[in-house]
């Protein structure tokens, strides 16, 4: 298997070297998604230890509230992923968050990444979906720590997964500003938005303004930030890919990253 665009190799054992926090991986078409999301998804199987993945995805079409709550069960090829209820409604009885079941009819960003959890865990997780957009950064502080309190009190043993995309470039996108060395330049801005993810630098990257047709990930990945600190998490860049190193076309580009946060369990 290409070690560029996958993980080398089929993922068969639970090693349990890492206690995994977080990730960030992307949405997408899966001749995009899977070359760059897979190797985080091997890193979740070999290292598999949680009862519930929380899903953080961001609101394409600005419908609904900031934090907003899919409280359904979930139809893939491989069988039904089923939500955690239980979770989901402490989380609306505890904060200022809104059940939005109409969201799921056209918000992909989560549904994406469905297939391939079931692929891997069979029936042995649950997932909460979360949709969010506009949120503030000490809204965002408060809600991870809900999210650990709830682990405690339910008992459950919880990942979270931010799905985000980095700089989009291109008529498409309404973001046309290089000539020339397209890709070279929409890596160097994504470039940016990585750096402040590496350093756990939440504030910088909430105050970047950019439009969220040309950076969807912003709350997401904020989420993702929050929620390692609380943790005191180590962060790895596991893949970065341009749409263009795929499909050759630099008339819309869009790049994409998967990062994980985990604390080593080896001595």
């Amino acid at each position: 298997m290409d070690k560029r665009y996958g993980p080398g190799y089929i993922p068969k054992n639970i090693k349990k070297e890492k206690n995994i926090i977080s990730g960030i991986v992307p949405h997408a078409s899966y001749e995009y998604f899977l070359p760059v999301s897979i190797k985080l998804y091997k890193e979740l199987y070999e290292n598999f230890d949680f009862d519930t993945i929380i899903i953080i995805g961001p609101n394409h079409y600005n419908f609904g509230q900031k934090i907003n709550l899919i409280i359904d069960d979930w139809y893939t090829p491989f069988g039904i992923i089923k939500t955690d209820v239980e979770f989901a409604r402490k989380i609306l009885n505890s904060y200022d968050s809104y059940e939005n079941p109409i969201l799921s009819r056209y918000e992909y960003s989560i549904e994406v990444q469905l297939p391939i959890l079931r692929y891997l865990f069979k029936d042995k997780v649950k997932i909460v979906p979360i949709i969010v957009k506009d949120v503030e950064l000490e809204v965002i502080k408060d809600f991870v720590k809900l999210l650990k309190e709830l682990s405690r009190e339910l008992n459950r043993k919880i990942v979270l997964i931010s799905t985000g995309n980095l700089y989009h470039h291109g008529e498409f996108y309404g973001n046309i500003i290089y000539k020339e060395d397209i890709s070279i330049n929409v890596k160097k801005e994504s470039e940016k938005i990585i750096e402040y993810i590496l350093n756990l630098d939440s504030e910088r990257l909430y105050k970047l303004e950019i439009d969220s047709k040309i950076f969807c990930g912003k709350y997401p990945f904020l989420f993702f930030i929050e929620y390692t600190k609380l943790y005191k998490g180590k962060i790895e860049l596991i893949n970065h890919i341009l749409s263009s190193e795929i499909n050759k076309d630099e008339k819309n580009v869009v790049d994409y990253a998967s990062l994980l946060s985990y604390k080593s369990l080896k001595k």
